[in-house]
This record gives structure tokens, sequence and C-alpha cells, in this order.
């Protein structure tokens, strides 16, 4: 990427990293839905502002009340957010009206909605994306059609904006792309086959069609999201393709929410998973401001190493970024607890303040495992690990299974930090070298060291005095977002292919 491009996107990438992923999306949204509202007061869209008003208003105000009424019923925990996401989409698909009786539409829809989060579970955890179930109940009967009036030229760009903040914030490109490459193919085929094409047809795919609004604001929604970036790209093809075909008229029309709802149905074997009630076990300071919270593993919880999961916590007066972040689990497959690592340094999230003053025997909860950071099944071949601070917990991981596991693999990891009191699960690594050679490098800036420490950072000279066969490993790098797009760059320049450097990117880092 381009100097001048890749600048000014780690920056936008810095500053959604900083803001929690709800707060991202229904903050994203209201602001497209201000600025539709600003729109129809002059007269560049066809709904006047104030029916915008009156619509947008009446569907957070269901949501919320259908929400707590289910909250009490059941005895559970309400997230108004997720209401309020769900509603604002629900505004984006719904024909604003000022007339209260011709609103029913958008009631019934924003009541499914919010009703099917509690009632189709499994597992305590919905497999259907709101939305779009909420949608789809009304559309499939034909008792209404669903306009998607947020695809329209004016929008484009608010919504490209806004929308890219979203993708950004969450990193699922790959299906959002799989959804615009394949759900374009499928458009333009058409297109073609009635006698037009071309720009012409492109531009309305873009402009005018719910593509981009269904890929940034539904497809992305995580409880309904494959874990791992294979089935991600089939998931988002697979909506791009129902969404736009013909195949099935006489039979059934696929509307954009009943594509993405038979999606998310036929997807749930590679996604389905459960949401973990976690009780704190043991929790201790593992390094310089940095502590590990053990939780008990629920019975027949499995995951890969080096996968994350969303860490809810709930606490009053939390800050802008939410009771929500994704972690990596730095316990490995083999062991009894859930282990997660984290540098709390003053002033520190509240997030973080909570967790960290969190009780022996209270609970949070945990959900959407997900990640690509993970081995071959087989180990074989040559691997390079290059850990940034507390990015080493995914790392952590992979080592603890290969030792429990009796794999043999060959693993150089490079382990920076600022200084020597910042390293940690130094015991974990000392084993890895006993088992199966483990080289551990570390790796510091701010201090001065002896070998076999290395000063600094990590640099192809170091690289090539160090791990001489380095072009023949296969790289795995994880840290702060800025220090792997760093060291990514210096392995390409030196030879290294793209097609073997892994990262660990996932959002809500902070």
């Amino acid at each position: 990427m381009p100097y001048f491009i890749s600048r000014p996107f780690h920056t936008v990438q810095k500053f959604v990293d900083s803001i929690g992923m709800y707060r991202i999306v229904s903050g994203s949204l209201v602001a497209l839905a201000t600025i539709s509202i600003i729109l129809g007061f002059i007269g560049l869209v066809p709904y006047s502002g104030l029916s915008q008003i009156f619509s947008l208003a009446l569907a957070v105000l269901v949501a919320l009340v259908v929400n707590v009424a289910f909250s009490l019923l059941l005895r559970i925990s309400a997230n108004h957010e997720s209401a309020l996401i769900t509603a604002l989409i629900l505004f984006f698909l719904t024909l604003p009206e000022e007339n209260i009786f011709d609103t029913w539409p958008l009631v019934v829809a924003v009541t499914i909605a919010i009703a099917s989060k509690y009632i189709l579970t499994y597992k305590k955890q919905h497999f259907l994306n709101p939305a779009a179930f909420g949608a789809a109940a009304l559309s499939l009967t034909g008792i209404y059609s669903f306009s998607w009036w947020v695809a329209n030229p004016v929008l484009f760009v608010p919504l490209l904006i806004c929308g890219g903040l979203v993708v950004m914030k969450v990193r699922r490109w790959v299906p959002v792309l799989g959804l615009i490459i394949v759900g374009l193919a499928i458009y333009l085929a058409e297109s073609i086959s009635y006698g037009t094409g071309g720009f012409e047809s492109v531009y309305t795919f873009f402009t005018s069609w719910p593509t981009l609004f269904l890929a940034f604001y539904m497809l992305t929604e995580p409880f309904t999201m494959p874990a791992t970036k294979g089935p991600q790209f089939l998931y988002g093809g697979l909506v791009g393709f129902l969404s736009n075909t013909s195949m099935f008229v006489g039979v059934v029309s696929f509307s954009p929410e009943l594509a993405l709802v038979i999606a998310n149905l036929i997807m749930i074997p590679a996604r389905l998973r459960q949401k973990l009630f976690l009780k704190l076990e043991t929790k201790r300071l593992i390094a310089k401001d940095t502590y590990e919270f053990v939780f008990k593993k629920p019975i027949g919880f499995n995951f890969k190493a080096g996968q994350y999961l969303e860490w809810m916590l709930p606490h009053g007066k939390s800050d802008h970024k939410g009771v929500r972040r994704y972690f990596t689990i730095a316990s490995s497959p083999t062991e009894d607890g859930l282990r997660v690592a984290m540098k709390i340094v003053s002033p520190a999230s509240s997030y973080k303040e909570a967790i960290k003053g969190l009780d022996i025997s209270h609970s949070l909860t945990a959900s959407q495992l997900a990640g690509d950071f993970t081995l071959p099944q087989s180990n074989e071949g040559k691997f390079g690990f290059i850990a940034g601070g507390i990015g080493v917990t995914p790392f952590r991981s992979h080592i603890k299974y290969m030792i429990d596991s009796g794999k043999q693999a060959d693993v150089v990891m490079y382990y920076c930090n600022n200084t020597r009191e910042e390293i940690t699960y130094q015991d974990i690594f000392a084993e890895g070298e006993q088992a199966f050679g483990l080289q551990i490098i570390n790796v510091v800036a701010k201090e001065e060291v002896e070998l076999p420490f290395e000063k600094g950072y990590v640099t192809a000279d170091m690289l090539a005095r160090r791990t001489p066969d380095f072009l023949a490993r296969t790289w795995y790098i994880s840290g702060p977002p800025g220090m792997v797009n760093t060291y990514k760059k210096l392995l390409k320049e030196i030879g290294v292919k793209g097609s073997n450097i892994k990262t660990d990117f996932f959002p809500g880092t902070v």
C-alpha cells in the first residue's frame, strides 16, 4: 500500500480501535441517519426530515421497550446498544412515514427482531441476524416489501465512509469482499442477459442497490459470522449470490433480508457457538502492569490455540469504549482454565478497571469464538513468531499446546518489550525450550541488555544473524497494530512471501 494511502489508513484504524465495537456501529448509523435527515429537510432525498425523525424515534422507542420487557421477563441482562443498532438498521429498510398508522411495518419488524434475540437461541445465543429476521418475517409472507431506501446515490459517500469505519473496526473485509464480488458478478450476468450491463449497471449496483448497507451493517453482525476466513468468504459469497440471483423466481423471491437469514441457517455448522458464563478462579500480576485472569473452563467448550473470544463485563459508568473487549485465549486447549492476560496501566479504561477489581468467584460473559491465528494441524515446517508486549498471549497458547500434546516443531520467537520487567510467561517458554527446542530471543527496546538478549527492535540484520533460515519459515506476528504492520513490511522487504506471513488482528484491543 503506498505511503500516502497507508498513513491516513493506519491513522483512522488507530482511531476506530480506540472505540468499542458497538459504539462504532451505533455511532456510524446515527451519523448516517443524521445526514439523511438533513438531506431530507433540504429536499435531496425523497423522504422528509420530519418523517425520518418520526420513524427513527418510533423504531428506537419500540426496540428499547421490547428489549427491556424481554430482559425482565426472562431475568437476564439487556444489551440496549444492540437493540439500538437493530432499530437503526430497520429504520433504513422501511419507508419513513409521518402517520403513525402507516408505521406498523416498522413497529412489527422491530418487535420481531428484538424478540428473536431472546427466543431463537441455541445455548443462550441467537443464531439469526435479528434485523434480517424481523424484515424477512414480513417480506417472505408478502405482507410488506422493504424498500432499503438507504440505497440512494445521494447517500452513497456517507454510507461508504460510515460503513467502512465499521468494517475497519471488526476487520471483516473477507466476507464483505465475498458478498460484493459474487453479488456484482451475478448482478452483471443477469443485467447482460436482459440486454443491459456495462458501467451503468456497476454504478447502479453500488449506489442504488442494497449491497453496501447489507455488507457493512448486517453481514458483519458478529454473532452470526463464521469464525475463520475461509467460511467467512463463503458466507459473504452465498449472501451475494442469493440476494442478486433470479434463479429461484417462481419458487421464492430472495430479498436481501431473506438471503441473509438463509445464509445464517446454511452456515450454522461453521459458526454456531455458545455464550459462556465464566467464573473467575484466580488473578495475578505476571509482569509489570500485566495481569492474568483464569476462569473456569465450561464443560464441552473447545477452541484452537491462538483463537480469541469477546469478553463482556457490564459495569457502572462505562466509558466510550463500552463493556466488551476481544482478547486472545492465552491458555492451551489442553488446560482446564480459560486464561486472558492484559496490560493495565493507570489511567485505564473503565473496562480494565472493572476486570482488575473483579472478585474471585464472580463471573463475566464470553462469546464469539473466532480467529485464524492458528498453526497447521500437523505443525510441520519451520515457524517464526514475533510478539509485541501482551501480543505474546496467542504464542503462550500455541507453545503450551505443543508441550502438552507432544508436538515437535522448529520454532523461534522474537519477544519484544520495552523493559525486562515486562517479559512474562518465562516459565512456559522455558518448558518449551526443554520439550521441543523452542528458541526465545528477547528484544528489549528501552534499557541496556547483553546477549542472549537483543537491544532495540527487530531488524533485517538481527533476523539474518539470529535466524539465518528466516526465508524458510512461516512467520506469525502479534501485537499492537503499528508494530504488526511494521514487522510485516520488514519481512516482505527481506524476501519473505506474503503468504508466509500471518498476523493477529482483532477488534477491541484497548
